[in-house]
């Protein structure tokens, strides 16, 4: 997230792409001669014209003229240079369209507004958005007026990169530069804003667009929808569906994909088929993407069979299933068990010329740990390598969680240092599993070296697995430990849960350290709120110490927060009223404050 790409050793640094200063001019390209000879400066514009309209160009072909181009006498207009840079950016050729900008500088052929918006959308397509905004300053110092265009390049790029804020703050000032924001503007914002969570303010835009008159299209109302869905506000994505249509607006297939995909994570399988029969109505017909969407949904329910039926039908349709279509069935025979079936899956997808990959492999090889046969799936695992289906972090942690969990760490060890010989680098899961495990076993010092050995590479742990270490070191009564591993978590900006704060609260209690405890809790409750476990914690120490006043004190708090007891509380006070004489264990009783009888839950 957020990481820079660098541009590949044959291109430009993409900053001296701005210096006039360079003089270099590159050696002879040993490319193929042009499909044709061309006599002269407009004859060659009209060839490239129909070359980059028609993409019949290739890219040594589009090399090949450019340095025929560059070395002539009186070079061609840069619009020639344009039609070759498009062209080249087709071709996802990036890095070979900044190194041919700087070209250009060094024999005098100066970009005009096109050939700069060529070169920021190479750049934001390269994960190189902030660098875009050099382009857009060498836009403003040539006296060029930044367009639409420009604008909605970058902040399409920034959106990319996860620089929702500057994205935003571009939009906004627009205007500064001459430029107000039309329909594809806010159409990319809304996009960016939906997908970093960001709904309510992307609805702010979209309601300021139509209030300046601008009319939102089908991409605007898809991206909106898109964000109700996945916020989980299926309502407000219906309303905006009709509101859509009754504005003209005609949703098209990715619009009703999204739809379909926010109702079945609901489950709410009925509604998905209707609106897949009303998508047939307005001649809007599925496509991959939404059928997979509907299989995924009915295989979350556990109707494989009707999932299967459905691949049936796409093929029948003459729609083309995928690698994801079967593997989302595989994934849901899987999960409930069903190996043969899944199997058959795999070799009915094989007969559709559709061959397994990483995640195919991955869900059947999770599938064995979880069912024990860690033989047959390590099997599997180098069945995979000979297949060159190369095993990614994911299929690696699978197998090392499953040794672990069996006890069987030398062996996870032994693995662990067979996927680094491979060029895999453990992650901070590979790292938490073996921590945890580590712990299990009692091998403390072996888990702190880890810890130690992931600090010295930049990885930090997350508060699962520092929570599992600080639990470890209360088990053995190593307090002083714990508690140092308790700092280290805030230290390392992880913030102790409710867990953690009960694990250590638990372990002072047992250690008698009651007063440590007593302060845990009230720095608890400045933050993170204590639970029914947190009091459980404090009542039964009480209770040991047949501190009636205390148990009774604890209750009470439980009910001023409206926490009600569970069985675990219930157990302790029972317990500790058994222990008392009559008269005590009634004036207890007495004591005790009564809690609301809650209602069973409905079937």
């Amino acid at each position: 997230m957020g990481m820079r790409k660098i541009i590949p050793s044959n291109s430009v640094g993409f900053k001296k792409a701005f210096s006039s200063s360079s003089s270099a001019v590159p050696g002879k390209l040993s490319h193929s001669n042009p499909k044709s000879f061309v006599p002269n400066l407009h004859s060659l514009h009209q060839f490239l014209t129909q070359q980059r309209k028609s993409g019949a160009i290739t890219l040594d072909e589009a090399l090949h003229f450019f340095d025929y181009m560059i070395r002539m006498l009186s070079p061609p207009p840069v619009s020639s240079f344009n039609h070759l840079l498009g062209a080249l950016a087709k071709m996802q050729q990036h890095d070979h369209v900044i190194s041919f900008f700087q070209r250009l500088n060094s024999v005098g052929v100066f970009p005009d507004i096109r050939t700069l918006n060529i070169l920021l959308n190479c750049c934001c397509k390269m994960g190189l958005a902030s660098d875009g905004f050099l382009v857009l300053g060498k836009m403003l110092r040539g006296g060029y007026s930044p367009t639409s265009t420009t604008f909605n390049t970058l902040i399409k790029g920034l959106c990319m990169d996860d620089k929702i804020g500057e994205a935003t703050r571009l939009f906004k000032n627009m205007s500064v530069f001459g430029c107000q924001p039309d329909a594809v503007n806010y159409g990319s914002i809304i996009d960016g804003l939906c997908k970093h969570e960001m709904v309510e303010k992307a609805k702010q835009l979209f309601s300021q667009m139509k209030s300046r008159g601008i009319s939102p299209d089908v991409v605007v109302y898809t991206s909106l929808l898109q964000g109700c869905c996945f916020m989980g506000n299926l309502e407000e994505a219906k309303s905006l569906f009709i509101e859509m249509v009754d504005e003209g607006v005609q949703p098209n297939v990715v619009t009703f994909t999204v739809l379909i995909d926010g109702l079945c994570k609901q489950q709410r399988l009925q509604e998905a088929n209707e609106l897949l029969d009303l998508m047939f109505q307005r001649g809007r017909h599925p496509d991959t993407v939404t059928y997979n969407t509907l299989i995924d949904g009915l295989c979350n329910q556990g109707r494989m069979e009707e999932a299967n039926r459905v691949i049936g039908l796409m093929i029948q349709g003459g729609k083309h299933t995928n690698t994801r279509t079967y593997n989302t069935l595989i994934d849901a025979l899987c999960k409930c068990g069903r190996m043969e079936e899944a199997n058959r899956i795999i070799g009915l997808m094989i007969q559709r010329g559709k061959h397994p990959d990483v995640v195919t492999y991955n869900t059947l090889i999770d599938a064995l740990c979880k069912d024990g046969r860690l033989d047959k799936a390590n099997r599997l695992l180098h069945l995979m390598i000979l297949r060159n289906k190369h095993p990614n972090m994911v299929t690696y942690n699978i197998l090392i969680n499953a040794l672990c969990k069996q006890g069987r760490l030398e062996d996870a060890d032994g693995l662990l240092d067979f996927f680094i010989q491979r060029g895999q680098h453990p992650n901070v899961v590979t790292y938490s599993t073996l921590i945890d495990a580590l712990c299990k076993e009692g091998r403390m010092e072996e888990a702190n070296r880890l810890l130690n050995f992931m600090t010295e590479r930049g990885q930090h742990l997350d508060t699962v697995t520092y929570g599992t270490l600080v639990n470890a070191f209360c088990k053995e009564g190593r307090m002083e430990e714990a508690n140092a591993m308790f700092e280290l978590t805030i230290q390392r900006g992880q913030l102790p849960n409710t867990v953690i704060y009960n694990t250590m609260i638990d372990g002072l209690c047992k250690n008698g350290q009651l007063e440590k405890a007593s302060d845990l809790l009230k720095e608890m409750e400045s933050g993170c709120f204590p639970d029914v476990v947190t009091f459980n914690t404090f009542i039964s120490f009480f209770c040991q110490k047949n501190e009636t006043s205390k148990v009774v004190e604890f209750v009470l708090k439980m009910k001023q927060k409206n926490m009600s007891p569970d069985t675990m509380t219930l157990y302790i006070v029972l317990k500790l009223l058994s222990n008392l004489k009559d008269e005590r264990r009634q004036e207890l009783i007495d004591e005790l404050p009564t809690f609301p009888v809650r209602e069973p839950p409905c079937e």
